[in-house]
């Protein structure tokens, strides 16, 4: 007996996957699934009624946690998640416990998770539809909702001197010591004095742009610009651009960019500049990717 994969049965199939206490199979009879326990009183006991889902076990959950940790751009949960997926003791219950910390990583990953049970899903029904004699359907396209989580989970708002001033003051400071503490002491505060002063050399009246909240309005990144020369209104120099460490890696600097773009384009600017101290490789292929022309770099020497 033949039964159709709708969405709603999908949803089934990966809750039953899941469940380690009881088997669970397709009744393609009335298109749902049933337990074993339900199976057996079935009168089609014998008829080719009931299909196995596809099987998940625990070693196939630490392999999705695995491979999302690895390919997670945001470094300080990576580098959490991954000491707990080495630590060899409760990795579920300590991986769960950890990524809750991080809601925007855990909505990741709960969708890169499902995302993988759908493929093996899919792998299955279709190799059930060839022991029909039918053919395989086509590979489902990966959902973009994953692409979609830093509009669904940020608001995007024009930078107001009024209302984020001091806010990107204090996330300022805190990104200072991150440069402070990632380099030998007297490297580390010259980066994070030079990397100041490139947005204290600007009358905070003439800065505009973008920031980034949460939706339960916690700072997460800003994008600051000025018109360079002041005289002028044809370039514009960026002087603020960071994220706050526990939001990046998701995609909110890219999208910062982007709205600071199609704004000045907008409003027919020709140019915009940035000339930081400091420019990681991650900001680099940031830049590159939207057109940006390298201008020249910064190198230094440790001279003791």
């Amino acid at each position: 007996m033949t039964f159709e994969l709708t969405d709603s049965l999908k949803d089934d199939i990966l809750f039953a996957m899941e469940n380690q206490g009881s088997a669970g199979y397709v009744d393609a009879e009335n298109d749902c699934v049933v337990f074993e326990e339900q199976m057996l009183l079935s009168d089609h006991q014998d008829e080719d009624v009931f299909y196995p889902v596809p099987e998940w076990t625990s070693a196939d959950g630490f392999s999705v946690m695995e491979d999302f940790a690895n390919n997670l751009h945001s470094p300080l949960a990576r580098e959490k998640l991954k000491k707990v997926l080495s630590s060899g003791r409760g990795v579920f219950r300590n991986f769960k416990d950890v990524i809750k910390a991080f809601p925007e990583v855990e909505r990741r990953f709960h969708l890169y998770k499902d995302e993988r049970m759908k493929e093996r899903i899919n792998d299955w029904y279709n190799d059930i539809r060839e022991s029909w004699g039918l053919e395989r359907l086509a590979e489902q396209e990966q959902s973009e909702e994953t692409d979609d989580l830093v509009c669904a989970d940020f608001v995007f708002s024009e930078f107001s001197l009024k209302k984020d001033k001091d806010e990107v003051l204090k996330e300022r400071a805190l990104v200072e010591k991150d440069f402070s503490s990632s380099f030998q002491p007297s490297l580390g505060n010259a980066i994070a004095f030079m990397w100041r002063q490139l947005s204290d050399s600007f009358d905070w009246k003439q800065k505009e742009g973008f920031v980034c909240k949460t939706q339960s309005d916690e700072f997460a990144a800003c994008l600051l610009t000025v018109s360079c020369p002041p005289s002028t209104n044809n370039c514009m120099l960026i002087t603020d651009f960071f994220v706050e460490k526990n939001y990046r890696g998701l995609g909110i600097g890219a999208q910062l960019l982007d709205k600071c773009i199609a704004s000045l384009k907008k409003r027919g600017i020709q140019n915009i500049l940035i000339t930081n101290t400091i420019i990681t490789a991650e900001l680099e292929s940031l830049l590159t990717s939207r057109a940006f022309k390298k201008l020249g770099s910064g190198f230094y020497a440790d001279l003791i």
